[in-house]
């Protein structure tokens, strides 16, 4: 009997991990808000470049199978340039070379960049069951190198797309191929390269202060139109319908309901086997 229950824990384990990979359905269409808050707060003990700015933003929506950038892996040519002088033409033509490949979907270009306080609203983003991550860049401007961006979030949870998705702690990152320290600098290029890293308050240079950084903006993430998966109760067969968002960020109905089957499952399967 106890090997009978063990054996039923172990699937029903196996069940919960696996649903952690379960694709969402269809397209999904998001919109993107960016805020900046780049101030005297972020380096308290250097003044703020009298022309701090954000350069454009530049992404894309993408599959497993691709890492536009990520801390401890070094910068590609394109993100180098990103981060260095601000200009996307390279990265665009590395992430539509993606699209081609079939590791990216949709190329994310809104062609303006922001003061160090603004904020730019409704940006598009499309995402796929095969595409479902989104990853960001925009440099710190002036800088050796820096910049601020996400690395594959994805906006698809347990099968469900999600209504909404903060980012709120943006840190400024180094692409690892400049090696100055101030905001205008010579260039000092890095040779060879590192890996591209978080830059915190303890490090050498204009952050260097006794607290952590503060965020130095956000993403936020509203979903427009997201696919669900209805079922038709009466011969079990299932359809794709889109739905507007209203429930809170905080939902949790997924994991509920995954909740509700392992309680329901397992009371049936004791009761079986007593």
């Amino acid at each position: 009997m106890a090997q009978q229950i063990g054996s039923l824990l172990a699937v029903l384990s196996a069940f919960v991990l696996s649903s952690n990979a379960v694709k969402c359905p269809g397209t999904a269409t998001y919109t993107l808000s960016w805020k900046a808050d780049w101030t005297q707060a972020n380096h308290p003990n250097t003044a703020l470049p009298s022309n701090a700015h954000f350069s454009p933003l530049i992404g894309c929506s993408h599959s497993t199978d691709y890492i536009m950038w990520r801390r401890g892996q070094k910068a590609s040519a394109g993100v180098k340039l990103v981060a260095e002088r601000g200009q996307t033409g390279t990265l665009r033509s590395e992430i539509e070379s993606q699209i081609s490949d079939g590791k990216a979907w949709q190329l994310i270009l809104p062609r303006s960049g922001l003061g160090a306080v603004g904020e730019l609203n409704n940006i598009q983003v499309n995402v796929t069951s095969n595409f479902s991550r989104v990853s960001l860049i925009s440099m710190l401007a002036p800088s050796p190198d820096w910049f601020v961006g996400i690395d594959s979030h994805d906006l698809c949870d347990n099968g469900q797309w999600r209504e909404t998705w903060n980012v709120t702690m943006l840190p400024p990152y180094d692409s690892g191929t400049d090696s100055g320290q101030q905001f205008i600098n010579n260039n000092l290029p890095t040779q060879p390269a590192v890996d591209i890293f978080r830059i915190n308050h303890t490090m050498e240079g204009v952050f260097k202060a006794q607290n952590p950084i503060p965020s130095l903006g956000e993403f936020r993430f509203k979903g427009l139109n997201l696919p669900v998966i209805q079922m038709n109760h009466s011969d079990g067969s299932a359809s794709t319908v889109m739905y507007k968002p209203t429930t809170s960020p905080n939902d949790s109905a997924s994991k509920d309901s995954v909740g509700l089957f392992l309680f329901s499952s397992t009371t049936f399967v004791l009761a079986w086997l007593y």
